[in-house]
């Protein structure tokens, strides 16, 4: 019998994160401001992030340390089963053994809690109260309202408007975490204001969501 999927021992899993950057062959290139065209300092990020996830950002070292915080709700769901592929070998007629994650059994249904959580516990470990995020079809915005249920941090999602009417369950979802999710563009920002009073029916979209959130976070402590 062929084997399909490989299970990983909970005693087993890894306790750091891995940072591929000192591994590279040469240096990426440094993440520009838009406003200067110069590199981004850690100075530069300090208004919308703690402090730890900018040492991250530019962290050299290969690996940083999961805290154990983290690492309990992690076991809630993972480790995630390894699948091996064996009807896409036959498919491509390839040598090549292909083997995959499957992501979906989070409480958010996707990867994205992985990162969620951290980014909300670092908020949280810095004295922040109130986190505000995007989200286009939801996932993320779910991923966020889930760490900040799970931390006790409150949640604003600005979510593209076009997927806040088509994804009424995603919304029910966030809200059910008690977090705020509004469809973007909203009254709530100045941004967001200019754009409905141009086009009333603008569905929306990544880019104004964003600018809303960023907008509405360094406009409050």
């Amino acid at each position: 019998m062929e084997r399909t999927q490989y299970f990983l021992d909970q005693k087993k899993m890894p306790t750091r994160w891995y940072n591929i950057l000192p591994d590279l062959p040469k240096p990426l290139p440094p993440v520009l401001h838009p406003g200067t065209g110069k590199p981004v300092t850690p100075d530069d990020l300090a208004p919308i992030f703690p402090m730890a996830l900018i040492q991250q950002e530019f962290s050299p070292e290969r690996y940083i340390e999961i805290p154990e915080e983290i690492q309990a709700i992690y076991r809630t769901w993972r480790p995630t089963v390894l699948h091996r592929a064996y009807r896409l070998e036959k498919a491509l007629d390839t040598p090549a053994k292909i083997f995959f994650k499957y992501e979906g059994t989070s409480q958010a249904g996707s990867h994205k809690p992985n990162t969620a959580l951290a980014q909300c516990y670092y908020n949280k470990m810095e004295g922040v109260k109130r986190i505000v995020t995007e989200t286009g079809a939801g996932q993320w915005g779910s991923a966020l309202s889930m760490a900040g249920a799970m931390f006790g941090v409150e949640i604003k999602v600005y979510m593209v408007r076009i997927s806040y009417d088509q994804k009424p369950y995603r919304r029910i979802l966030m809200e059910t975490w008690g977090a705020k999710c509004i469809p973007s563009p909203s009254e709530d920002t100045k941004v967001g204001r200019r754009i409905l009073a141009e086009d009333p029916d603008c569905p929306g979209s990544l880019g104004i969501a964003i600018s809303e959130a960023v907008e509405d976070a360094a406009s409050h402590e």
